[in-house]
């Protein structure tokens, strides 16, 4: 056992305290690297920028997250863009997904005007620009407008399944109050308590077919916020839970 007495002097002292002085920043400097080691890993999730074309000749821009068979296609809210979403297509690609964050007609870097009232087309896009790399399920997580729009969307085509963040029943000529009944795909509807979008959220839900969940989630925040801050990841968990869930063998 190491230790000294009260009768050494301080010759006989320096080399256990030098000795305990390198061991402790050993220590420190192991346990600095193993954590650096973690966060380098979550950086290297493999992504690339992308561009796409709608069926009426818009070209979208975004950025795609991981290599997965199973796809998930992320709707921003207005009036961000698809930088609202990298943070947590990240999180996704480390999950297990492939995720692609994009630019809505007239937004960031895609073509096109702010035409509010067809941007359903650019999801239908996004998940055919999936489906080409690779991807054999494709859900689509949309938040606020994205998510009014990914609800569209399904009338066209059914994705794996959609989770709606804050969706308004219409914005700006976009309506889901009919086109959330035509869709027979799983859906899970987000929002905060204290958010505007609460009676909204709750209509399109019971318009909704099952399966369906609901759930509300302490707090004031919006769309993608929702995934962000003090309770963004008790709401990151249920998504990705949902995904897990509905993804298949």
């Amino acid at each position: 056992m190491l230790g000294f007495s009260r009768t050494q002097g301080p010759r006989d002292r320096s080399p256990w305290l030098l000795r305990t002085i390198f061991s402790l920043l050993g220590i420190v400097l192991c346990a600095t690297g193993c954590s650096d080691a973690g966060k380098v890993s979550n950086r290297e999730v493999p992504q690339q920028s992308v561009t796409f074309t709608t069926q009426d000749g818009v070209t979208l821009s975004g950025r795609i997250f991981g290599n997965s068979d199973v796809g998930v296609v992320l709707a921003h809210m207005y009036p961000k863009d698809q930088s609202s979403w990298h943070e947590f297509a990240e999180i996704l690609a480390v999950e297990g997904y492939q995720a692609l964050a994009f630019d809505f007609r007239g937004y960031g870097i895609s073509t096109g005007s702010k035409d509010i009232s067809v941007i359903e087309r650019d999801i239908l896009a996004a998940m055919a620009a999936l489906r080409e790399r690779g991807a054999k399920h494709v859900f689509v997580v949309g938040a606020s407008m994205g998510g009014t729009a990914a609800l569209v969307a399904a009338t066209h085509e059914d994705p794996a399944g959609i989770v709606a963040l804050s969706p308004p029943v219409d914005f700006q000529g976009l309506d889901a109050s009919k086109a959330v009944s035509a869709s027979s795909c799983p859906k899970l509807f987000l929002a905060a308590e204290g958010d505007g979008t609460v009676s909204s959220t709750q209509t399109l839900f019971q318009l909704a077919n099952e399966p369906k969940r609901i759930v509300m989630v302490p707090g004031f925040a919006h769309g993608s916020e929702l995934l962000k801050g003090k309770e963004g990841a008790g709401a990151q968990r249920l998504v990705i839970d949902f995904l897990a869930a509905h993804a298949g063998p």
